[in-house]
């Protein structure tokens, strides 16, 4: 039980170190995603690992939904993921039913780089925000040629695998990976007692 607790708040604190880090680079980079959009939710191929969606997996568990949340994982064959929800797009940036739990994967899309076959960095982002801010997108483009300090996305995988190298190891389709955290976080404290209980009341 404490080490479970232990990797969902080091997984806590790489995502708030991330979230100061993006917070500064979208205000240098002058763009951000379009409100009303949520395309990259729409995609089917978001992957995961399990280690990015256990914190999300123990808030359900100590709010008493994991197990309903399980039971519709199994059930669905949407390979969308499940926490999406359009109707929350049309009010604000995002449709994602739990927006600060998201995982890395969706943290870093749109403001991440990564290393082209030239070894220089390329900016991870869609086509809308390229459209919207063509300006913005090729100034900061330059600006990682000269070597502005980048949120680069294999980094902070790094750091993620660092914190334990089996959860970080194989990604799934986003709702597997979903299903096989909320399912690690079920069995271990299934197997734990009375401390189980004590953790809930706590929360």
């Amino acid at each position: 039980m404490i080490n479970l607790e232990t990797t969902v708040h080091q997984v806590e604190a790489l995502y708030a170190s991330l979230t100061a880090y993006l917070t500064v680079f979208q205000q240098q980079a002058n763009y951000s995603c379009i409100s009303g959009c949520s395309k990259c939710c729409q995609s089917p191929h978001i992957e995961a690992t399990i280690l990015e969606l256990l914190p999300y997996a123990f808030h359900v568990y100590l709010n008493n939904c994991a197990e309903e949340l399980y039971d519709k994982l199994v059930e669905t064959n949407t390979p969308l993921c499940i926490l999406y929800e359009p109707i929350k797009a049309m009010v604000r940036k995002g449709a994602c039913a739990d927006y600060a739990f998201r995982p890395l994967v969706c943290r870093l899309f749109g403001y991440s780089f990564a290393k082209d076959k030239l070894g220089q960095p390329d900016l991870i982002t869609c086509k809308e925000i390229k459209n919207h801010f063509p300006e913005e997108v090729k100034n900061i483009a330059e600006q990682a040629k000269n070597h502005l300090e980048l949120p680069m996305a294999n980094v902070y995988y790094t750091r993620l695998t660092e914190i334990d190298y089996h959860l970080s190891l194989k990604q799934y389709p986003i709702n597997e990976a979903m299903r096989l955290a909320i399912e690690l976080v079920l069995n271990h404290f299934h197997f734990t007692t009375p401390s189980a209980e004590v953790i809930k009341s706590a929360s």
